[in-house]
């Protein structure tokens, strides 16, 4: 039988349609999951966006591990050891180990039960395996407190409550009191403070490209394929897509950015949530970071804005391989910026480096995460010398033992710090000898009046100040100390107090000693405590009317009968109280006197 013509025609056009439909369809898989018939410019926006993808995956597992989610549900003990090596004069004849530094040790024995709020740990510091010191620390639900085992035979505690109170009893002012928080977090999570929700990285991401894109025509944009460049000593196979505009264009771009991270809520939050948390272990006023980091892009834009002439080329190149981002390069004529980004369940690789052109000066910052190791290394390469931070973790897991190793090292052209952090970790049914707070075996400081605190914490702190000075003065070489703090940065040789031969460590430790004396309406018991605690370095009484007296202090001299005349002054005056405040020397910084002021009865 044969097919009526029309027919036949209206088969062809419905043939024709659906092979049309589905070339269409195929045509709009192979744009969406491939780079084909894609524009330059598209695919430079598509791939540069995906560097904040790839760092969020490797940034998400950052820390995660199955042992670690074991370790908040179960009870586990640790055995921990700390060491401090200082090598100096390395790679030379006379390199150089020894030192009172590298003797000491710390060992620390611990139990841990997270989910009924229990911590004990047990800390000896060991001088060539010899104890010097021991500090005990224990938590029991909200109630914390440390042993001074050489010194005292009971905890002394505070309830993670009500810390404005406890700090009133302490001596502390009204204007400190109100900087500090009635309960203080600690199982504050820092990581997930820079942690952004799908809906956050595409906002960021579809709001600083505009920038570029609005700023530039597609003639800007080109393409090279199939190159090969060098990525942790491996050769892959890339495709780049390069942004080629002059230096006062890239310019323009990066002010604009900066301008609209000025008032960028997403970061400008997250910088809120870190000063939040920073402010509940500081006792004082912090600085106001969004402020901070406002004030430094302001900066960075005059830089730029002063520099904004030049009709140089500069460029702007992502490279991928199999639709990954694997680098980005922006080349100025000033400087170069490179970002490599290797994110995998496997192994995760970031390098971040800047190398000035014109000094050649260049940081390198690397991270690194393989199998059971971690690592992150910074090198600064200034005027042809080259200092490196690194800080590497190891961790063994097997079964229900961990074995964990951290080695952070700072090493510049001729000296090595490194300290190591040795920890055995072990998951147990029951505790041996838990340590239980009992009546007898504790005083819990939020529990007693005014004076009976500020009594106990002078005894507590006149007690380890003179350990504190006897470590420091038959343990531990004070010029070894200055020369480890110099080498890292604490302190710097420019910072010696010349005429008193004092670093500026040194002179805030001096000053700690007195500053934590100082208090309102402080009893008479506790100024003869006060006495007892500085009479090494009490030289002279200065009246200086009929209600304050001046105690004057000097670093290196005593005069004994100073403290006993005004220890009988004090006796006279049982009934009174007194303010107690520090004053300073203006050349030196080193507190120079101590004011008390005695009040109406």
């Amino acid at each position: 039988m044969i097919m009526p013509r029309k027919m036949r025609r209206m088969i062809v056009i419905a043939s024709m349609i659906v092979l049309l439909s589905i070339i269409a369809i195929v045509i709009f898989l192979v744009y969406k999951n491939t780079d084909m018939f894609k524009s330059s410019s598209t695919l430079f926006t598509k791939y540069i966006g995906q560097n904040l993808e790839n760092i969020e995956a490797i940034y998400d597992r950052v820390g995660i591990s199955d042992y670690n989610t074991l370790l908040q549900q179960n009870k586990y003990t640790t055995e921990t050891q700390v060491k401090v090596n200082h090598t100096a004069n390395i790679g030379t004849s006379s390199e150089n180990t020894k030192n009172s530094i590298s003797q000491l040790k710390l060992k620390i024995n611990g139990q841990i039960d997270n989910s009924n709020q229990y911590k004990y740990q047990d800390i000896n510091l060991l001088n060539n395996d010899e104890k010097v010191a021991q500090i005990e620390y224990i938590q029991s639900g909200i109630t914390h407190g440390i042993k001074f085992s050489d010194l005292f035979n009971q905890y002394l505690l505070a309830n993670n409550e009500n810390l404005k109170e406890l700090f009133r009893k302490m001596g502390y002012t009204e204007e400190q009191v109100e900087n500090i928080p009635d309960t203080i977090e600690f199982n504050n999570d820092f990581k997930s403070i820079f942690e952004f929700s799908k809906e956050e990285t595409q906002n960021l991401k579809t709001k600083y490209i505009s920038i570029i894109n609005s700023n530039v025509s597609k003639d800007n944009f080109s393409k090279q394929k199939d190159q090969t460049i060098q990525v942790m000593g491996k050769n892959i196979k890339v495709n780049s897509y390069i942004l080629t505009v002059t230096k006062e264009q890239l310019n323009n771009i990066l002010i604009k950015m900066l301008e609209e991270l000025k008032q960028d809520e997403t970061i400008l939050t997250k910088i809120d949530k870190l000063e939040n948390i920073l402010a509940l272990y500081q006792f004082k006023e912090t600085i106001n970071l969004r402020e901070q980091f406002v004030k430094k892009l302001d900066s960075l834009i005059m830089d730029i804005t002063k520099n904004n002439i030049g009709k140089e080329e500069a460029k702007i190149m992502v490279y991928e391989s199999n639709q990954t981002t694997i680098r980005t390069v922006i080349q100025h004529p000033d400087y170069e910026i490179g970002i490599d980004v290797l994110p995998s369940q496997t192994e995760d690789y970031i390098q971040i480096s800047y190398q000035n052109t014109t000094t050649e000066n260049e940081q390198i910052l690397t991270y690194k995460k393989a199998s059971e190791e971690t690592s992150v290394v910074f090198a600064n390469k200034k005027e042809g010398k080259t200092t490196q931070y690194s800080f590497v973790v190891n961790e063994k897991v097997e079964g229900n033992r961990c074995e964990k190793s951290i080695v952070a090292t700072y090493e510049n052209e001729s000296n090595r710090v490194e300290a190591t952090v040795d920890q055995k970790i072990n998951m147990v049914n029951s505790f041996e000898n838990e340590v239980v707070l009992e009546e007898g075996n504790a005083i819990n400081l939020s529990e007693l009046e005014t004076e009976q605190v500020q009594a106990i914490l002078d005894r507590v702190n006149n007690s380890v100040s003179k350990e504190i000075d006897e470590i420091t003065t038959n343990v531990i070489e004070k010029e070894d100390l200055r020369k480890l703090e110099e080498v890292i940065g604490i302190a710097k040789e420019q910072e010696t107090l010349e005429s008193m031969g004092i670093t500026e460590t040194e002179k805030k430790r001096f000053n700690s000693k007195f500053e934590i004396l100082q208090g309102e309406e402080v009893d008479s018991s506790a100024i003869l405590n006060l006495i007892n605690a500085i009479q090494e370095n009490l030289i002279d009484l200065e009246v200086v009317s009929n209600t304050e007296l001046k105690l004057k202090l000097d670093r290196l001299n005593k005069k004994e009968e100073v403290a006993t005349t005004l220890s009988s002054f004090i006796e006279n005056n049982k009934n009174r109280k007194y303010d107690v405040k520090v004053e300073y020397d203006e050349a030196t910084g080193l507190v120079s006197d101590i004011l008390l002021t005695m009040l109406e009865k």
